[in-house]
């Protein structure tokens, strides 16, 4: 599931810069089967991994592409809808300069999938 906002399309990729894009076991072991090893192109930060930023944007951001655009992360397809936890709820990030791109309806369906991947990092719905 993805939400479809086609990031190739409007050329944008201010969401790679300073990410902290919180990855399952599921992704690290997609982006593993393409060659990449776990400890080049993500972290650990309080037992969670996350990719790794180089010199400010993701590791896999390359000439202002997403070299795994096709394989990204469950957390990279759906966005701009993220988790708002104080709310229990899925909101769309006004960060994402095309975010007005995003109706309603896209929304409910990311975030069941959204919730899904959140509890496969923590475990449970924080």
């Amino acid at each position: 599931m993805e939400v479809r906002l086609d990031c190739l399309k409007y050329g944008c990729c201010e969401c790679c810069k300073d990410t902290k894009m919180q990855l399952s076991e599921e992704d690290i072991r997609k982006i593993e089967q393409l060659g990449y090893k776990r400890d080049d192109f993500s972290m650990e930060i309080d037992g969670v991994r996350v990719l790794k930023n180089v010199n400010g944007s993701c590791y896999f951001l390359k000439r202002g592409m997403c070299s795994i655009y096709n394989s990204r992360p469950v957390g990279c397809r759906l966005y701009p809808v993220i988790y708002h936890v104080d709310n229990k709820k899925a909101v769309i990030d006004d960060f994402c300069p095309h975010s007005e791109n995003i109706n309603q309806e896209l929304l409910k369906r990311a975030e069941r999938v959204l919730i899904k991947h959140i509890i496969k990092i923590y475990g449970f719905l924080p």
